[in-house]
């Protein structure tokens, strides 16, 4: 083997290792605000503090139980948004939170509207659907 042939393999796998390295590192998990135990452990304190809340509104009549385990249910759906967006700390999970608020109201909305009369609740369906709708995408026109 030439003396050229071979420094230029050297070169050459020397090149590509560190390419290997830098794509390792590219595709590396990205860095988070908090321990993996920190979020495992506030992810089971929402879980047993929603199994707690969804308890108190077993004594409810059924359309005041619906609505309360609608607000539950939407009040665990934001906690759990906060808790990512603390755990990753990026816009986007932060928009995510935003998102969250919006069909946690949206959907304590749909239970009360679902204990009006037919004629009430369609019109009042509308109304939650479009609110929802305006809100959710209020953000977005407003950079377009």
């Amino acid at each position: 083997m030439k003396p050229t042939t071979f420094f230029a393999t050297i070169a050459l796998a020397g090149i590509v290792s560190a390419g290997a390295l830098g794509l390792d590192a590219a595709v590396d998990s990205p860095p988070t605000l908090m321990s993996r135990g920190d979020y495992l452990d506030a992810r089971h304190g929402i879980e047993a503090h929603t199994r707690a809340a969804l308890a108190g509104c077993r004594g409810q009549q059924h359309v005041e139980r619906e609505i309360c385990k609608a607000r539950v249910h939407g009040d665990e759906r934001v906690m759990m948004a906060e808790l990512v967006a603390r755990y990753h700390g990026t816009v986007a999970a932060a928009d995510d939170v935003r998102i969250a608020k919006v069909k946690a109201h949206y959907d304590v909305e749909r239970a009360r509207c679902n204990a009006r009369e037919d004629s009430e609740r369609a019109q009042c369906l509308r109304a939650a659907r479009e609110g929802r709708s305006r809100e959710i995408f209020a953000r977005h026109a407003s950079v377009i």
